[in-house]
C-alpha cells in the first residue's frame, strides 16, 4: 500500500500535461526506494501491481504501467541472461560473446577475402570479393604486357643490334645485360687477336668490353704498354672474363636511333613491370585486410538483445 500512495501521488501534483518518461524496472525501484534499494528486488513487485503490458498515454491523468520493450527482460533474473553483465546500481549491459571460431575466420579470409563476412551476414563481403576479381584482373593483364613488351624489345635487339655479331643460334641474356645494350653502342670484341694464344681483350674504351678491361686495368694497376708483365694480369683477366660478354652476346646498334627505339621499348616494359607489383600488393593487401576484419568482428561480435521490460511513465489529458 505505501508503493501504490508513492505512485499515486505525482498525479495530484502535475495536473497539466507533460512528456512521457520511460525507465526501466530496476531503475525506477531505485528511484522509488533509494539509490541503495537494489532495483532489482523491487521489480517483482512492481509486475504483481501494474497491469499487463498496455500501451503508454492513457487519457486523463498520470497513468503508470508496465510495458515492454526491446532490450532484455529486467524481471528475470541474470543466470537467465547469459550474454549480459549485472551490477546492483546501475542497468545491465552486453558482454563480448566468446568465439571458438577466431581462427577459422581469419583462415577463411585470408585465403578468400570476404568469406568470413559473407559467413557473418554482413555485406562488407562484396567490397573484398569485388577488389580481389579487380586486382586479379589486372594483375594477370599486366603481366600479359609485360611479356608482350619483354618480347618486343629482345627481338629488336637481335634484329637491330645482335644479328651477324653473335654466331650461333640466339642466346637471350638477363635483364642487366638487355639494360647494358640500351647504354652502349657496341659491345666491342671479346677477343682482339684471336691469332694470339690465350684471350686478349678488347682495348678501346668506347665499348662495354673495352671499359671493362680499362677498369681492371685500373683496379689491378697493370701497365698499360705491357700489362701482361704486371702481378695482377692473371687477376685482371679473371676479373674481365667475369664481367664482360663473350662472342654469343656481342652487339653492335645499326641504323640512326635505333638504341633510343630501343630505350623507349626497355622503358615501357619497365613500367608494365612495376604495374605488375602494384596489382599483387594489392591482392596482398586485400586479403590481409579482409581477414584481419573476419578476425575483428568475431572477437567484437555481441549477442543481439531480447525483449525488455520497463516501467513506462505517462501524463495526458482527456
Amino acid at each position: 500500500m505505501r508503493l501504490l500512495f508513492v505512485l499515486w501521488m505525482p498525479a495530484t501534483v502535475l495536473g497539466a500535461a507533460a512528456p512521457a518518461v520511460t525507465m526501466s524496472a530496476q531503475e525506477a525501484g531505485a528511484s522509488l526506494l533509494g539509490a541503495g534499494f537494489p532495483g532489482r528486488r523491487v521489480a517483482p513487485l512492481l509486475a504483481r501491481i501494474a497491469p499487463p503490458p498496455c500501451p503508454p498515454g492513457a487519457p486523463g491523468g498520470l497513468g503508470i504501467k508496465l510495458c515492454s520493450r526491446p532490450g532484455f527482460d529486467a524481471l528475470a533474473g541474470p543466470e537467465a541472461r547469459p550474454g549480459y553483465l549485472e551490477s546492483e546500481n546501475r542497468p545491465r549491459i552486453p558482454a563480448p560473446i566468446r568465439h571458438s571460431g577466431q581462427g577459422e575466420a581469419f583462415l577463411y579470409s585470408l585465403v578468400v577475402p570476404g568469406l568470413s563476412q559473407y559467413r557473418l551476414g554482413t555485406r562488407r563481403w562484396i567490397a573484398y570479393a569485388g577488389l580481389e576479381a579487380v586486382s586479379a584482373l589486372l594483375y594477370f593483364r599486366f603481366r600479359a604486357d609485360a611479356r608482350r613488351s619483354r618480347a618486343a624489345y629482345r627481338d629488336f635487339a637481335w634484329e637491330r643490334a645482335r644479328l651477324g655479331m653473335s654466331p650461333g643460334p640466339r642466346r637471350d641474356g638477363d635483364f642487366f645485360y638487355y639494360e647494358v645494350l640500351s647504354k652502349w653502342d657496341a659491345s666491342g670484341a671479346w677477343d682482339s687477336d684471336s691469332s694470339l694464344q690465350g684471350l686478349q681483350p678488347e682495348t678501346d674504351p668506347s665499348t662495354y668490353n673495352g671499359s671493362v678491361w680499362a677498369l681492371a686495368v685500373e683496379i689491378f694497376s697493370l701497365d698499360p704498354s705491357v700489362p701482361e708483365r704486371s702481378p695482377g694480369y692473371v687477376r685482371a683477366l679473371d676479373y674481365y672474363r667475369t664481367r664482360g660478354y663473350g662472342a654469343p652476346f656481342l652487339w653492335a646498334w645499326m641504323g640512326k636511333g635505333a638504341r633510343t627505339r630501343y630505350g623507349e621499348l626497355i622503358s615501357e616494359s619497365d613500367h608494365r613491370s612495376r604495374s605488375i607489383r602494384r596489382a599483387l600488393w594489392v591482392l596482398v593487401a586485400n586479403h590481409m585486410v579482409s581477414a584481419i576484419d573476419g578476425l575483428i568482428m568475431v572477437r567484437l561480435g555481441t549477442q543481439p538483445h531480447t525483449d525488455r521490460t520497463e516501467l513506462v511513465f505517462s501524463v495526458g489529458t482527456s
